[in-house]
């Protein structure tokens, strides 16, 4: 973190912040993701007396939702001024924190509305805790790959259209799709690229009777490790962006 200007970023993110309030209806939409969505879950799996993994895997592939799509037009609805600001001395590591800082905290209130609505209607297995980290890593990469489309594109439009194109290769190379032991080949390494995968591995690891807290830890570490790589790529793509 030491090459990240913390007081610029702190600046930075307290204007994301308040423009963010001043966009009440914009910023209760997001809020209101969480809820709507955990009711839309609890009414589907309302007469099942347990969570199932299908249960856990929509579940982390909401949180990857919320992070992805909560980030993918933060960068490039706001160009103009980005690069305008960058002529002035505001450094891009910076920049880009300042982002991750408002909307870690989006992705928290989101995962804690999600995990606690659906445990209160359909009791989940597992540390309750180490199930919450979970989502919120999965959340935190996704908003890390969110920014990165909004680095990359140069309009909302496409940026938002971007979404679904990296959230649907996460669904169909998962184990919840094909189990392992079919993924051969170009797939097989594939799967392992798919940050939706190590969150759902690490739920039904949570979930079994002895889990093995080595593999949750790795698993973990490998969600940030995603997460960083997301953050460090959105970086260099700003530095090489040329203004429109």
């Amino acid at each position: 973190m030491a090459w990240i200007n913390i007081r610029q970023s702190g600046i930075l993110a307290d204007r994301y912040f308040d423009i963010l309030l001043g966009d009440a209806k914009t910023t209760a939409l997001l809020l209101l993701q969480a809820p709507v969505i955990a009711a839309l879950i609890v009414l589907v799996w309302r007469n099942v007396e347990q969570a199932t993994n299908t249960l856990y895997f929509v579940l982390i592939l909401t949180a990857v939702w919320f992070g992805c799509t909560n980030a993918s037009r933060e960068i490039v609805k706001e160009q103009a001024i980005f690069f305008r600001e960058r002529m002035v001395g505001v450094e891009i590591p910076a920049y880009v924190f300042s982002k991750v800082r408002i909307l870690a905290m989006l992705d928290f209130v989101q995962c804690l509305a999600l995990l606690v609505i659906v445990h209160y209607f359909i009791h989940l297995l597992g540390n309750k805790l180490l199930l919450f980290v979970t989502l919120y890593g999965c959340a935190m990469a996704g908003t890390s790959l969110g920014l990165l489309i909004s680095a990359l594109m140069n309009s909302q439009d496409k940026a938002v259209g971007m979404v679904p194109l990296v959230i649907i290769p996460q669904i169909l190379l998962s184990e919840f799709a094909l189990p392992k032991e079919l993924h051969e080949g170009l797939t097989q390494y594939l799967e392992r690229l798919m940050f939706v995968g190590w969150g759902y591995d690490n739920f039904k690891q949570l979930v079994s009777a002895q889990p093995d807290f080595l593999l949750v830890t790795r698993n973990v570490l490998v969600l940030g490790i995603f997460g960083i790589i997301f953050f460090s790529l959105t970086i260099l793509v700003l530095k090489r962006k040329k203004p429109l």
